[in-house]
């Protein structure tokens, strides 16, 4: 008994263990590459640059101008700190500019944070802004292909498709999904998820019967305003940029060391691979906030040796 029952858990695993589509975040830009290389008018003062993909391999096959496959990378905050220089485009991409495919792992009103786990890389995570009017609700833990634009030193997500329905869209086998955009999502029906769609519920060809009127209710009152952001500890005297606190623990950048020290800080914040929060102060102070000493500590001796 136990003998014919492998065969069928077997197979069971392998079907939970199918490939799952392979995520990719695609930006694509005009710019130039050269021996000395890459740049572009688009891309943020400080932005590191690196060539990887066919670019990294053959660099001598996508040198001059033209258009550019690039692989981005944000900080915390959603600023674009990196990019990977891919391909040399034979003509412009049609399309945004901005393609990203991946697990959406939080969404709120003003961001995205999303997963992307290519098949030949180790994941990472992107934070995306919403543009504006784009307020649709997503469901975190479903794939997405979002697409949107480079905005100043943000990638920000103007409409969304659910990644399977458009991956089968395009190789033809299903019409193009209806896109996420604006307020409104055409697969959201406000129910949980293992309960049945509106529409296969048991009486949904019935008209409905009429209901009770409501009471009416005054609005509800305003949220209250957002708390400003915990002051860093103090440096010691006459010191610009150090580590400093007693848990948590604090890399502080004053006003006035923000221009030599912060696009350094920016381009190594994805090595700090513990649990930390990057803050901007009204005076201009920027700060890394994290609960592990001995990280940070070895993460700022990277930054500081460059």
């Amino acid at each position: 008994m136990e003998e014919r029952e492998a065969p069928a858990a077997q197979e069971n695993q392998a079907e939970r263990r199918k490939p799952h589509i392979a995520h990719q975040a695609t930006l694509f830009l005009e710019g130039r590459l050269t021996e000395e290389g890459f740049s572009s008018p688009r891309l943020p003062r400080g932005c590191g640059v690196e060539l990887a993909g066919h670019a990294g391999a053959n660099p001598e096959a996508h040198l001059g101008e033209g258009h550019f496959t690039l692989w981005p990378r944000t900080d915390g905050e959603g600023r674009l700190i990196q990019v990977q220089v891919a391909l040399k485009l034979q003509r412009p991409m049609e399309g945004t500019e901005l393609q990203v495919h991946g697990l959406l792992l939080y969404a709120d009103r003003k961001k995205l944070v999303v997963l992307i786990q290519p098949k030949s890389a180790e994941p990472f995570r992107l934070i995306l802004l919403r543009a504006r009017g784009f307020t649709a609700r997503l469901e975190p833990k479903k794939a997405y292909r979002l697409e949107g634009s480079l905005r100043g030193r943000r990638l920000f997500v103007e409409r969304a498709y659910p990644l399977g329905k458009w991956v089968l869209a395009r190789k033809g086998e299903r019409p193009m999904p209806e896109p996420i955009e604006g307020d409104r999502n055409p697969y959201w029906d406000g129910t949980r998820r293992g309960r049945r769609p509106r529409g296969e519920r048991e009486g949904a060809g019935e008209t409905p019967p009429a209901e009770a009127p409501k009471p009416s209710q005054a609005p509800p009152p305003p949220p209250p305003p957002e708390p400003e952001p915990e002051p860093p500890p103090p440096l010691p005297r006459g010191q610009v940029v150090g580590l400093t606190g007693s848990g948590p623990y604090w890399l502080v950048v004053r006003p006035e060391a923000v221009r030599e020290w912060w696009p350094r800080v920016e381009r190594f914040l994805p090595d700090l691979t513990r649990r930390h929060e990057v803050r901007t102060y009204p005076d201009g102070t920027r700060a890394v906030v994290c609960g592990d000493l001995e990280a940070l500590k070895v993460w700022w001796k990277r930054v500081v040796r460059g």
